[in-house]
Formats: structure tokens, sequence, C-alpha cells
């Protein structure tokens, strides 16, 4: 199932500048402003897509974690609506593999998983086994996907309503932790909303939502419905690759606008990715791709999603879009 060109189009565009005014996308999308809100409402209400903000994992220091779970037979469901609660936990995947559960968990440092995350998790009666990986350095996430719907100069004018303005990291903003809440259920959300949320003024909001996002501690993604985006098959890889032939394995993937994930990590393998794809045939294509582009590069471990619970702090329906309900990654320590 694909959604209308027309609705593609608009996501493409907030996938590029998710914070762009409708007036903005509307000479870019040659729309009228009041269509472009009218489509993003009717999406927005049928959880086909939404804007949400996040730790910004891949310019700032924060622990990003990924966490395998084997549960007891016929506990999978209760362990998935136990993991789903826990805030810091992102993400919850299904699993097709030998285990049940995938976790992607963030947190501001370290020490924050290991004496509060991992603990609660493997104090779970319903969980046998775990294995947890290290992102040593990330290089692509969600918010780096993108369609290929727009034309070249479409996307140029679109990224112009974005321009980067990059930050050294400094003085954490006051009230980020509603900052965040605010950002993670609408991250379109004006500066008189998050000053709202956070009893400041709305000049002042502005101002902070600008350093959060320049500074890399705020990341804004626009997500849209895997069963709606034309790239149904999920597929996460952890990969082998000598340290001679990264550069070119990280070249191969960044080609790919599917690119969900990639991260260095620690254990028996030093890399791992996470596509969408148009079909199952396409794993074996990436594969064989890989291994044209870093030979040598092995595959020890490829993993089809069956169904993703919770993507980024927002609960999921079985068809994949969203049921409304987030639970906000915390940006505090």
């Amino acid at each position: 199932m694909e959604s209308p060109l027309e609705d593609l189009e608009l996501i493409h565009a907030l996938q590029i500048a998710p914070r762009a005014t409708w007036t903005q996308l509307a000479d870019v999308l040659g729309r009228h402003p009041s269509t472009l809100a009218a489509r993003w409402e009717r999406m927005h209400a049928e959880g086909r897509a939404w804007v949400t903000g996040h730790l910004g994992s891949v310019s700032n220091p924060g622990c990003v974690t990924f966490v395998s779970i084997e549960c007891r037979p016929g506990h999978r469901a209760e362990v998935i609506e136990r993991l789903c609660a826990v805030p810091e936990i992102a993400t919850v995947e299904e699993s097709a593999r030998s285990w049940d559960v995938r976790l992607t968990v963030l947190t501001r440092t370290w020490q924050r998983f290991t004496r509060e995350v991992l603990p609660l998790v493997r104090a779970d009666p319903a969980i046998l086994r775990t294995q947890v990986t290290v992102a040593s350095r990330l290089y692509a996430m969600g918010n780096n996907w993108r369609l290929d719907v727009l034309s070249p100069a479409q996307q140029r004018r679109t990224a112009a309503l974005a321009p980067v303005h990059p930050r050294p990291p400094g003085a954490t903003p006051p009230h980020l932790a509603e900052l965040m809440v605010a950002l993670s259920r609408d991250g379109r959300a004006t500066a008189t909303q998050v000053a709202a949320a956070t009893g400041s003024h709305p000049t002042t909001a502005a101002r902070h939502i600008r350093q959060a996002i320049e500074t890399g501690l705020v990341a804004v993604r626009c997500e849209l419905a895997q069963e709606f985006s034309g790239y149904p098959v999920a597929c996460q890889w952890y990969v082998r690759v000598s340290p001679a032939q990264l550069d070119a394995a990280l070249a191969f993937l960044r080609g790919h606008r599917t690119l969900r994930l990639c991260a260095s990590t620690t254990g028996d393998t030093n890399l791992t990715f996470f596509l969408w794809l148009r079909s199952p045939a396409e794993i074996a294509d990436v594969e064989a791709g890989m291994q044209a582009a870093a030979p040598g590069a092995q595959v020890i471990e490829s993993d089809v999603g069956v169904r993703t619970h919770k993507r980024m702090g927002w609960y999921l329906r079985e068809d994949s879009t969203a049921t409304g309900r987030v639970v906000p990654v915390p940006g505090g320590e």
C-alpha cells in the first residue's frame, strides 16, 4: 500500500524541512497553504504521518544502545507492553529471528542506561535472555531517510527553508524536559505552544528551540507509517567490516535513501544498519552490494522485522499507523 503522490510530496518536503511553514512549502510544492495544512491534518489524524522531536544522538554525545531480548514462551505480548511504557526505550520491534524483540534505547549517559534501564529490563520475570550492543558512533538515524518524489530543484528549495546553523554544544536550555515533551508530541509545535508548555515567553521559547536543534541536542523528523511508504519490508543487519573498508561500506549505505540507521557497534560485529525495502528480494541485493563495495565484509546476522510496536516514543498499530499515544524520550539526566 502506498500513499497518493501529493501526500508523499508533502512528506518528502517535511523530511527535509520538518518545521517549515505551510506558506513556505506552498511555494515549493505549487499548492495553496490551506490545501497543504488540510492534507497534513488528514494524514496526521489517520496516523499515517507525524512530526516528532527526540534526543539528537548523531551530533550530541548521548548513548544509543540496542538490546535483543528472548522472552519466555507465551509471554512476548506482555513483555512488549511493559517495555513500550519505559520512556528511555525509544523503539520496540518484534523480530523474525531467534530474538523475540529488539529495543533501541536512548539515554543521555551510559550510566543512565546501565544503572536504570538495563536492570529494569533484566528484572522482568518473563525475559529469559538479553544481549546488549552499544553504538560507538552513529552515522545515520531515522531523521536522515528520504523519499524520492520531489525533483532535485524542489529538494534544493526545500532545503533552503531549513538552513543548517550548527552550534557547538553549550549550556542546556532551561525547561529542557518540558521542551522535549512538547516536541515529542508535535515536532512542529509553535513557539507559542512550547511557551505554554514550558511556562516561558514565546520569544524565549523560540530561542530555546533554535538552540536545542542547532546544537544537536534535539532532532526533529517527519515519520511515515511504513505500510504507506511503498517500502513495507524492514531489515536490520549486523556486519563485520575491516577498518580499511569501513568508509567504502558507509558510502554504499548512504546511497540508499531509506537508510534509517547506521552505526559502529561493540561486540561480535562492528557495524549495524537498518533499511526499509520494497520486497524481501532486495535483501540479497543489499548484501551483494555490500560485498562489492567492501570485499571481505561478513554478514553475521540479518533480521527482518515482524512489527514495530513503538517508534521513537510513538505507539503504532498493527498496520504501522500511529495511535496518537506518545511516551516522550526524556531529555534530562
